[in-house]
């Protein structure tokens, strides 16, 4: 509660009683008069100077509550109440107090009732004074740990344009929207129609994704031309399928598939440009070579790992929080929150920022995972990079830090669905986190994610410090 300074007690005849039983004392300035949680001994009136009034908290959080000067008293509230201190007082200046002991105080009220009432009154001003500030600081807590949809607005909204005026000025600039060029261009065959023009060797059969997709599983004597590749991979490409007779007005058959068909179609247009003008794709279910076709590769072959950096070492301290966690002071410590709201925002921001720059390759690893519609994968791509920067800054600066907190939560989610999803489908992926750059898809990576977000979880349920709010920065929880 925070009191207010009494008016000067009342009546000629209580301030003689006072004066008469009680006895003066000199407090030098800085000097403790009395200290919360100790027993009351005495009440005391201040006769000149000037005393503080606060509280303290076991951790040393103080909070001052008010200043009282000649006439006021204090120490009546645990006279009455027979409980201990509920706040200390110290002198800000020289004071002279009257002090009044227990015993000597009850006979004044007994026979000042005008002084019991003041006392009354002055008690039940302060009660209800503290109520209404109890209720402020509660409704103050609650509305700075709820969370609205303006904060998801904000963050989605900052990222989708920032993603939209980057790529505008981007020399690696990708359409918001794929649409496979000279789809109407690119002819189609069906299952059959291949099949027959296979086992009479007059086509040349062409696989568009990755290598590692190429060596896992592939057509038997069929070329790999990675579309990422292309220019690169051409002319040898070329000097390939002479050697099988595949001239230029022979067909060629680009295949691979995958839910997007991007791969496939793209291919096919890049070998239309160069001359091969009877390039096409497989109609209908653009899997189903797998079934009909003679195959060969290696199962299971995994591609090899591209080191992340310190960024990929940072990733296996969200591990410790599983440990961290089954402490239960620790699992609640608003201090850990900070750790984990810097450190999820520092790894968010690093992969950010390199797929930022690049947004055509991280589109090709969201096709890797097979789990985005064509249409949606370069929005997606241009979006989620920026949606993982401006949430890690959230984080980091202290600024909606639960919503923040959600929304890597999310990302987290749906990559550890990709990430099982890979596994279970043994695509041979890296995990694409920083461009070209990354681990393979394995149990570890998803260990990995899995700490973070359980880092999150505690971040949105516990976080209360070094928060930006209407006021500033809360540095330290304050208790009421």
């Amino acid at each position: 509660m925070e009191p207010k300074q009494p008016p000067p007690m009342g009546g000629d005849n209580s301030e003689l009683q006072v004066f008469e039983l009680g006895k003066e004392i000199r407090v030098p300035s800085g000097a403790r008069i009395v200290s919360q949680g100790e027993a009351p001994q005495a009440f005391y009136v201040i006769k000149s100077g000037l005393v503080k009034v606060f509280r303290e908290t076991a951790d040393g959080i103080r909070t001052d509550l008010t200043d009282l000067g000649p006439g006021s008293y204090f120490g009546e509230v645990a006279l009455v109440t027979g409980q201990p201190r509920t706040a200390s007082v110290e002198a800000v200046a020289e004071t002279f107090l009257i002090e009044i002991a227990k015993d000597d105080f009850d006979q004044v009220l007994d026979q000042n009732p005008q002084l019991a009432r003041h006392i009354i009154k002055q008690l039940a001003s302060w009660l209800v004074t503290g109520d209404r500030r109890l209720e402020s600081e509660v409704v103050h807590q609650v509305k700075l740990r709820q969370i609205s949809w303006f904060d998801y607005l904000l963050m989605v909204g900052l990222s989708i344009v920032f993603a939209l005026v980057f790529n505008l000025y981007n020399d690696n600039q990708i359409p918001l929207f794929y649409h496979p060029g000279g789809k109407d261009a690119v002819g189609e065959i069906s299952l059959s129609q291949a099949l027959d023009l296979y086992r009479k060797n007059e086509a040349v059969f062409v696989d568009a994704r990755k290598d590692s997709f190429f060596k896992q599983r592939h057509i038997k004597d069929s070329l790999s031309l990675p579309v990422i590749f292309f220019d690169l991979m051409y002319p040898m490409f070329e000097f390939m399928a002479a050697q099988k007779g595949g001239a230029k007005d022979k067909p060629v058959i680009a295949y691979g598939g995958g839910p997007s068909r991007r791969f496939d179609l793209e291919l096919a247009g890049l070998l239309n440009k160069k001359g091969y003008e009877k390039a096409m794709v497989l109609s209908g279910d653009y899997q189903a070579w797998q079934n009909a076709f003679p195959l060969e590769g290696q199962e299971g072959k995994k591609p090899a790992a591209l080191p992340l950096g310190f960024a990929g070492a940072i990733e296996w301290v969200p591990l410790s929080i599983f440990v961290l966690l089954l402490i239960p002071p620790i699992r609640r410590s608003p201090y850990l929150s900070v750790f984990c709201r810097v450190l999820l925002g520092w790894i968010f921001i690093q992969f950010a920022l390199s797929k930022i720059m690049r947004p055509a390759v991280f589109a090709l690893n969201v096709v890797d995972y097979g789990m985005m519609p064509a249409w949606g994968v370069n929005l997606w791509s241009l979006a989620l990079p920026w949606a993982e920067l401006v949430a890690g800054l959230f984080l980091i600066l202290g600024i909606r830090t639960r919503a923040a907190a959600t929304l890597i939560g999310a990302m987290n989610i749906l990559f550890i669905v990709g990430l099982v999803n890979a596994i279970h489908h043994d695509l041979p992926i890296n995990c694409g986190c920083v461009g070209e750059a990354g681990e393979p898809v394995n149990w570890w990576k998803v260990t990995k994610n899995a700490g973070m977000l359980l880092m999150a979880i505690q971040v949105f349920l516990y976080d209360r410090i070094f928060v930006l709010d209407r006021g500033g920065f809360i540095w330290r929880e304050r208790k009421i």
